[in-house]
């Protein structure tokens, strides 16, 4: 349920509410806020958007919330308080929510290509330290605990990254199951790429919780997928709904 609200008066809308982990929302200049304009109708059919610009009187960008990743990119938190815009600043009403859907798809297989950059990047720097990095007199990859490491890694990169070309071929063919195999390449790459990263870590030894290194960095970047644009479990549940959506229940969102 979405607990930002919109009200028509007269000719303008008042917003009431909270958006908390906004990408980038510290620093925005014009903000696209979604809010619910019919209470009871559902969140796809009662959800309206709006252009609101930062410096309406009555929005607030209460904080800029310290993230573990993703460091790169801020992240806010904003309160509206009878924050009134003009009508026309009504993008969509009341289908907002069925409108986005069809950049739902997209965003998370870009999520889940971003998520495969940061493990191929740990990979590539762990492949290039244990091939020159030499403990007890002879190079880190012959040392079979650490060739099973570097193995593993690999697989995992390329497991993600062909469950991420399926669901890119099923999105551009408007395949049925496109739905459940974008959240799946989502929840899986956020998986995947985190215990690749972790391998890239301890493969540094001791070296790899140390800045200078910047491996550490990996890890920390790839924690940031397991939360974001849904956690691993909720896309779980939206798996199981796009599968079986007369059964499947609610935990994945209202029915519709």
């Amino acid at each position: 349920m979405m607990h930002t609200r919109a009200e028509l008066k007269g000719d303008k809308w008042v917003i009431n509410g909270r958006k908390q982990f906004i990408t980038n929302g510290y620093d925005a200049k014009l903000y696209i806020v979604y809010a619910t304009t019919q209470p009871g109708a559902g969140i796809t059919k009662g959800t309206s958007s709006f252009l609101v610009p930062r410096d309406t009187p009555g929005l607030t960008v209460q904080r800029c919330n310290e993230t573990l990743g993703g460091r790169f990119m801020n992240n806010g938190e904003i309160v509206f308080e009878d924050c009134a815009v003009p009508k026309d600043h009504c993008l969509v009403e009341n289908v907002a929510m069925s409108r986005a859907g069809v950049y739902f798809r997209p965003g998370k297989i870009i999520v889940a290509a971003k998520n495969l950059g940061v493990g191929m990047a740990a990979f590539e720097r762990a492949a290039d330290y244990v091939q020159n990095y030499v403990q007890g007199g002879r190079i880190l990859l012959k040392h079979q605990a650490v060739a099973i490491r570097l193995a593993d890694m690999a697989t995992r990169l390329s497991a993600v990254r062909a469950l991420l070309n399926e669901a890119i071929r099923a999105v551009n063919a408007g395949a049925h199951d496109a739905e459940a195999l974008c959240n799946m390449a989502k929840m899986f790459a956020s998986v995947e790429i985190f215990e690749v990263t972790k391998h890239a870590v301890e493969l540094h030894g001791g070296n790899g919780i140390m800045l200078d290194f910047g491996v550490e960095k990996l890890l920390r970047d790839a924690s940031l997928f397991m939360h974001r644009d849904a956690t691993v479990d909720i896309s779980r549940f939206k798996i199981v709904k796009s599968m079986f959506p007369q059964t499947a229940g609610v935990y994945a969102g209202p029915e519709k």
